[in-house]
Order: structure tokens, then sequence, then C-alpha cells
């Protein structure tokens, strides 16, 4: 006799994310990759992170935005963080970027952003850069 075959449709070890209401509106997210993402200090950079292209080292990477990177003038790229990361310093990290879509405003973590500042007034100064790469941040309201 032989024995019974097992099929595993659930593994327990993964887990699934709590829903952070990132992605919204109408179209949500439209084009996705895979990019390079690097950092000058340890850190762990979370899902929704605006990113911003880069070259480092003679190489082409993503790293977190800055307000000069958002009116510099240049052929930037924008994206949003899909996957919270953690990134050692002066390595990188292959993980999801988004490219374009339709973003919650409260969700998008902007790296220059300190405790004080009014979030909504942040969202504003990123707005227009990031409406041309067509990363359209909505109002959601809770």
């Amino acid at each position: 006799m032989s024995n019974p075959v097992t099929l595993d449709l659930v593994t327990p070890e993964a887990t699934i994310p709590a829903p952070d209401n990132l992605i919204s509106g109408p179209k949500g997210v439209v084009h996705t990759d895979i990019v390079k993402v690097r950092v000058s200090e340890d850190s762990t950079l979370k899902r929704g992170t605006l990113l911003m292209s880069d070259v480092v080292e003679d190489e082409n990477v993503f790293v977190p935005c800055t307000v000069a990177g958002l009116s510099a003038e240049g052929p930037n790229t924008f994206g949003i963080l899909a996957d919270t990361s953690t990134i050692a310093a002066d390595e990188y990290a292959e993980t999801g970027v988004y490219f374009e879509g339709d973003f919650n405003a409260n969700a998008v973590i902007l790296p220059w952003e300190i405790e004080d500042d009014d979030h909504d007034e942040q969202i504003e100064v990123a707005r227009e850069a990031l409406r041309r790469q067509k990363i359209f941040l909505r109002n959601v309201h809770k």
C-alpha cells in the first residue's frame, strides 16, 4: 500500500500584513517594479516611504526622497516603497516600489518630515512633482 500525498494549502510561517490603506482611488497601483534601495546609515524604511532615483558609486539606486530632490533639475524618478525593508549602511536591498497610481496622502511617509511639521503642508510640497510622474496623492477621510 502506498503512502498518501499531503498537500499543504496554508503555511503557518507566512503572515499577511494588516491593511494600511496606502493604496486608494479609482486606479489603485498601475506600475510596480523591483529596484535597488540604498541608505547611508542602518535604517528600516517602512512601506509607504517616498523614494527618489540617485546615482551612488556609479550605480543607479533609489534613496529616501529629500525636498531638494523634489525640485532638482534633471530626470528624477520617484516611487513609493511597497514593502518595509531593513537595510544596513551603504548596502542596498532589492525590493518592490510603486511608480504609478493613487495613494492615500496620509499613509505616504515623507523622509524629511519631522514630528512638528504639518503633514498636509509637506504633502503639498511633494504633490506636483509626484503628479508629473503619475503618482497621485489623494486625501482620504478616516
